[in-house]
This record gives structure tokens, sequence and C-alpha cells, in this order.
């Protein structure tokens, strides 16, 4: 029988996959958090107003703390942790950067108290959007060659032989992630999903439906 798939068809097909495993992978990284930390809003509480209740809920998840990077890849790390924790709690971005540096100890630490006094102190840190934190935090702590080689790695990404798809797909997303904007358009990111996949897997895949996979 002859396959009139296209290309295109191969795309759509992907990126219905990407868009049906999303929330199981999410769901998943949420129910971590509360198994792990013990903590829940099933009583129906009202949402944290202010920088202090925030914080108070915030170390209930047992947050990490962050000194430096022994490799570069631990400030990423450190960052996918704490977004991990402001997505169960619901948190407002005007006070991420705020909980976020609370965890800062040592080397760290001091860089952060330097910079904010020099940009202007408390006045200037309640402007601070998230974003523009990981892009100071990332200067500092994931030097310019090992973001380009997350790039490369990215770029050329491929399932090994001992990887499920789930835990190809989670590598495939930290890195799409960690890049934003430079990973491309939802069909360029579809595109190089589908080829990093293994024949067998992305064959498997084309056999599938959309309901099906969701």
């Amino acid at each position: 029988m002859v396959n009139t798939r296209t290309d295109t068809d191969l795309t759509v097909a992907v990126q219905n996959a990407l868009q049906a495993m999303l929330p199981q992978i999410r769901e998943e990284i949420r129910e971590e958090f509360r198994t792990g930390s013990g903590s829940s809003n099933a009583g129906g509480n009202p949402t944290p107003v202010t920088i202090h209740t925030w914080l108070e809920r915030f170390n209930k998840q047992k947050p990490n703390s962050f000194e430096k990077a022994t490799v570069p890849v631990e400030a990423e790390n450190w960052i996918s942790h704490m977004e991990k924790i402001f997505d169960v709690m619901g948190c407002e971005d005007e006070f991420k950067t705020r909980l976020a540096v609370y965890k800062f100890e040592g080397n760290a630490l001091a860089w952060w108290k330097a910079y904010k006094q020099a940009k202007g102190g408390d006045a200037w840190l309640v402007t601070v959007t998230w974003a523009d934190f990981k892009k100071l935090f990332f200067l500092q702590f994931f030097p310019r060659a090992e973001q380009e080689r997350l790039k490369r790695e990215y770029h050329s990404i491929r399932q090994t032989s001992s990887e499920t798809s789930t835990e190809f797909m989670q590598r495939f997303l930290r890195l799409a992630g960690f890049l934003g904007a430079a990973a491309g358009t939802e069909e360029e990111q579809a595109k190089n999903f589908q080829w990093g996949l293994r024949r067998s897997t992305l064959n498997h895949l084309m056999c599938m439906s959309y309901s099906d996979v969701a």
C-alpha cells in the first residue's frame, strides 16, 4: 500500500501529540510537589495578596537554597525548581523574584545585594519581573558557552535507546523552555521533536489518532 502521508501530516500529528502530552506532564510535576510538601489548599484558603503571606506558603514547599552553580546546569535546574513551586502555588509574577532571592546564600546573596544596591535597592526590586530576573541570573551563573552548548543539544536532540517517549518529551521541553523564543514557533518545535524521535517511535505515533494520544 502506497504511503500518501506528507511532511505536513507528520508535523500536525506531532504537534497534536505534544499538546496532548503536556497536561499530563505538568500534572505529574504538580502532584510530585503536592506529595512532597504535604501542603494543600483543599480548605479553600484565599489567594495570598502580600509578600509575607506568599513567603509563608513558599517556605512550606521547602524550596532549595542557591549559593553557586558547581556546574552551570545547576543554575537552570534551580530556576526550574522555583518555577515548579510557583506553578503549584499559583504565585503572581510580582512576587516571584523576591521569593526566589530569599533563598540566596553565600556567593549568590553577596552578588545580589551588590547588584540590587547599584540598581536602586528595594524600589528597583519590586519592578523586576520574573523574566527579567532570569536573564540577570543566567548571565551571572550560566555562562554563555554553556548556553550555546544547550542550544546545540536542542537542535541536534535525539531520543536515546533507553529513553521512553515521555522521558524524551521532558528532556525536549526542558531545553525548549530554556531557549524560549529561540526554540522557534510551535510548528518548528514540533518538527525538531519529530526528527529527534526514534524511527520506531515515530512510526507508532503516526499510527495513533489525536483521540488515542489524548
